[in-house]
């Protein structure tokens, strides 16, 4: 006869094995506000502070009083629509570890309904997720630092399209001047008509400097 319980060892064996690699732990909870575990499998202790047998039956503390207070309202939501579609849920949020500091995680779960089609268990997994987390902040840090950057060089070229306006209105006065000079004055006319270039291909090289940052900082408003 098949050694059934052989088998179902093995199974066991492998399904421990393949929990105790989770950056997590995975949870059975009562449909309730206070989230309050019926099972819970895995590294809650390295993730919340608190063992298994702390966590179930809120025994030591519930996991709901785990969740950050300005993610609470995420969370909650995040679980009332998917419980009312009857579909799952995955959402970001943060909890405070025993010892005091924040966590960032992620839990994808979803509603077990009882014989009459109503949600009684609430399950899934909860994942450690700070290195993303500390990547992402990392990345929007140096985004924002590039876009503060553009902002300062487009400040400075807007300065020097002003100072380029004055030029040109230096340059307009002493064409003036010149003519009224006559051959006395051809010399400065020339010198006036120069610098009246130079200001409007330096003006040009100025704006398009502007533009390209305004191009940039869009760009980097939609990488955030």
């Amino acid at each position: 006869m098949p050694n059934h319980k052989a088998d179902d060892s093995t199974e066991l064996d492998a399904f421990n094995s393949i929990i105790s690699r989770l950056n997590g732990f995975l949870y059975r909870c009562r449909n309730n506000d206070q989230y309050t575990m019926q099972w819970v499998s895995g590294r809650c202790r390295e993730l919340t502070g608190y063992s298994q047998d702390e966590l179930r039956q809120n025994k030591a503390v519930s996991y709901a009083s785990l969740i950050h207070p300005e993610d609470s309202a995420i969370v909650h939501e995040a679980v009332s629509q998917a419980v009312a579609k009857g579909g799952h849920w995955d959402v970001d949020y943060r909890i405070r570890h025993r010892d005091g500091n924040v966590r960032w995680v992620n839990e994808n779960g979803g509603p077990v309904l009882d014989q009459d089609g109503k949600p009684q268990y609430l399950e899934g997994v909860v994942i450690d997720i700070r290195r993303r987390k500390d990547v992402e902040s990392a990345r929007h840090e140096q985004i924002a630092a590039v876009s503060r950057l553009s902002n300062s060089i487009i400040t400075e070229s807007n300065q020097i399209l002003i100072v380029l306006k004055a030029l040109r209105m230096l340059s307009l006065n002493a064409s003036i001047e010149a003519a009224r000079a006559g051959e006395h004055g051809r010399g400065f006319a020339v010198v006036a008509k120069e610098v009246n270039r130079l200001a409007d291909q330096t003006g040009l090289f100025a704006g398009n400097i502007s533009n390209l940052m305004v191009e940039l900082e869009q760009e980097l408003k939609r990488q955030i």
